[in-house]
């Protein structure tokens, strides 16, 4: 059986692809933790991502390592960067950095895209490592807040909060968005394990939508008219805290810019070669949530 180290693999994405990964039986799946850890259902290897030869020793005969470090600091890149290094020594064959929203080459707007993601796909890329981008959109889980869709995703109320019948974003609200569950994307990097060669780009799309129409799809479950506000670019820009001293501060109005501008899409190349996986559409996702929500 193939080994597939999954970095950050006690996240809430890591975690909900962990689960997919070894539902197939396919792979010996492998958790890296920067914490001892003793109670997940596969193993756990601890592990100190400054130490360059403890990481090439445990990454002795693997496969594949999937990255879903999240860490919003620097950090995320050093480890990132670290764990490439060690990989491409081990004898890694294939390398996926942390990505799981839109791809980092194609932002201008978010500070944590260009300063944190950005040199470890450019570090990838010269790696000479076979490597994917994993691209999955807004997680459409943050639409059921504040109930809770994913066990390990923390609720997050982004572009529309359904509960409260509000909204605000950047833009038209026209604009194209892609959302997709969680528990779907997970499924489609488990099924892309099996393709003799990765693409550059691994797009998986739930939904192509916009803001407007997650609107018009809470005020019809809701039964009631929401309280949207849309501004403008500028406008958003505006609202950003010009003192920030961390990259999380101005995250959620860098992320309205970056959709508004339309560098959050991408194609859904792994929709097209596995269409017999089954996608949860934003439409159902927001009626079995919110249906019989007073």
């Amino acid at each position: 059986m193939k080994k597939i180290v999954i970095a950050g693999g006690t996240g809430p994405v890591g975690r909900t692809i962990v689960d997919a990964i070894v539902a197939t039986g396919k792979y010996n799946v492998i958790i890296f933790s920067r914490r001892q850890l003793t109670y997940y259902p596969t193993n756990v290897v601890t592990v100190d991502y400054n130490n360059h030869q403890q990481l090439v020793e445990a990454l002795q005969n693997v496969h594949t390592v999937i990255s879903c470090i999240a860490d919003i600091n620097q950090s995320c890149c050093d480890s990132q960067l670290a764990l490439l290094k060690a990989s491409i020594e081990a004898g890694v064959k294939r390398f996926a950095p942390s990505e799981w929203v839109g791809s980092s080459e194609e932002n201008t707007a978010i500070g944590l895209y260009t300063n944190i993601k950005k040199p470890v796909v450019e570090a990838v890329k010269k790696s000479g490592l076979e490597y994917t981008l994993f691209l999955n959109g807004l997680f459409m889980d943050y639409f059921a807040t504040p109930q809770k869709s994913n066990p390990y995703l923390r609720p997050y109320v982004f572009g529309v909060d359904i509960n409260e019948c509000s909204a605000w974003f950047a833009g038209t609200g026209d604009e194209p968005i892609n959302v997709t569950l969680l528990e779907d994307v997970a499924k489609f990097v488990a099924a892309s394990l099996d393709l003799d060669e990765w693409q550059v780009h691994s797009g998986v799309i739930g939904s192509r939508t916009s803001w407007n129409e997650i609107v018009r799809l809470g005020e019809k479950v809701r039964g009631k008219k929401f309280d949207v506000k849309r501004q403008t670019i500028a406008e958003m820009q505006a609202t950003r805290n010009p003192h920030a001293t961390e990259l999380l501060d101005n995250l959620y109005q860098d992320l309205m810019i970056q959709f508004a501008q339309g560098e959050n899409d991408y194609e859904p190349t792994l929709n097209a070669r596995f269409p017999d996986i089954r996608l949860t559409k934003i439409d159902e996702f927001i009626e079995k949530w919110w249906a019989d929500k007073k």
